[in-house]
Order: C-alpha cells, then sequence, then structure tokens
C-alpha cells in the first residue's frame, strides 16, 4: 500500500529539489467551488525542500466567484483540511 507522501522517485526530505522532481505517486486532484479543477502538475518545487508539493490547476470556468471560495486539494484518500477558502474575480 502506498502512502500519501509517496514520490517518484523518493527524494529525500530536507534537501532542496534539483534536477529530477519527484512527483506523488498516487492520483491528485483539486476541487474549487465544488468542481473539479485541471490539475496541471503536481509534484516538487525546483529550489524548495524536498517533500513540498507544488499543485498547479486551472480554475473551473464555471466556478463560483467571491472571496472565500472553498479549495480541497486531494492526494489519494486524504484531503486537505475544510474552511480553506481562496477569492476568484
Amino acid at each position: 500500500m502506498r502512502s500519501t507522501g509517496s514520490r517518484d522517485p523518493p527524494g529525500t526530505d530536507g534537501k532542496i529539489a534539483a534536477d529530477v522532481l519527484p512527483k506523488p505517486l498516487l492520483p491528485v486532484f483539486v476541487r474549487i467551488g465544488g468542481l473539479n479543477a485541471d490539475v496541471r502538475y503536481a509534484g516538487a518545487a525546483p529550489g524548495l525542500v524536498a517533500g513540498v508539493l507544488q499543485v498547479n490547476c486551472v480554475v473551473p470556468s464555471d466556478a463560483p466567484s467571491g472571496y472565500t471560495i472553498p479549495i480541497l486539494l486531494i492526494v489519494g484518500n486524504a484531503a486537505s483540511q475544510a474552511g480553506v477558502t481562496l477569492a476568484i474575480r
């Protein structure tokens, strides 16, 4: 069974991410305002400490606008905490 933090290649936590950027082995999803966002990249970020997960996604065109739109990150079966929001104009 893979853990939520499993990456390919594994990498070493605490070191700076360099040439080969590890990506999660489990699927990554983002929901914005209850809608599925198009995840374009999920993996290490160059120049940041290994273990940090960068996720780039496209906000759905039919997402609601406002100052407190809920956003949810899901990796495998683990989800981010409830109550996280972003502003969409």
